[in-house]
């Protein structure tokens, strides 16, 4: 479908109402109202809250995958290196659209059975599209015996996404450069791993 200045009103209206009220308590009516449209223009588009919500979260997921697949170079072999260049993806994507990271980020943990079997799906879809992709040509060699790929790139996921939470909850100044910042919690790691 073809993207009008109306349909993105309604997918920016919705992203911010989402991520700060959820699917559950964010109804068709705060959105319409914040979108600036007609209840008829949005049933013009989508045919109920559950279609917004997934193809919101699958046009901009879809916008940051295809970021890191364009953005990353697959010749960087080592991992720490490789991890700072999604992050500093993530951390851009952030501070341009900070409603679809935080709508992104709350509709990975949505619950409601109206949307979270299909965004579940979505991710496992994602995570390993992004793992195959992300991990290809890693030297795995300089990881200390002991701990695994695996392992490693369970903990630096968690290091990303709770910086990455910090960043998108105004934790850090964007004076400071984040990118520095979370460059030195990954060399910290790098000495650990």
């Amino acid at each position: 479908m073809k993207q009008t200045e109306k349909h993105v009103q309604i997918m920016t209206a919705a992203a911010a109402l989402f991520a700060k009220y959820g699917y559950k308590k964010t109804s068709i009516d705060e959105i319409v109202s914040a979108a600036g449209i007609s209840k008829g223009l949005f049933y013009h588009y989508y045919t109920n809250k559950a279609e917004l919500y997934v193809s919101l979260y699958d046009t901009y997921a879809d916008i940051l995958s295809r970021r890191v697949r364009e953005d990353v170079n697959r010749e960087e072999q080592d991992f720490f290196e490789r991890l700072k260049q999604i992050s500093h993806i993530r951390i851009d994507f952030i501070r341009q659209y900070p409603d679809l990271w935080g709508f992104l980020y709350s509709a990975y943990y949505e619950e409601h059975p109206d949307v979270a079997p299909r965004i579940k799906e979505k991710n496992e879809r994602l995570l390993e599209s992004s793992c195959d992709n992300s991990a290809a040509n890693i030297d795995w060699s300089k990881l200390k015996a002991g701990i695994s790929p695996e392992k490693a790139i369970e903990l630096v996921t968690w290091l990303a996404e709770g910086f990455v939470r910090k960043v998108n909850q105004g934790g850090i100044r964007w004076e400071k450069e984040p990118y520095l910042e979370f460059d030195n919690y990954i060399e910290i790691l790098r000495t650990g791993l």
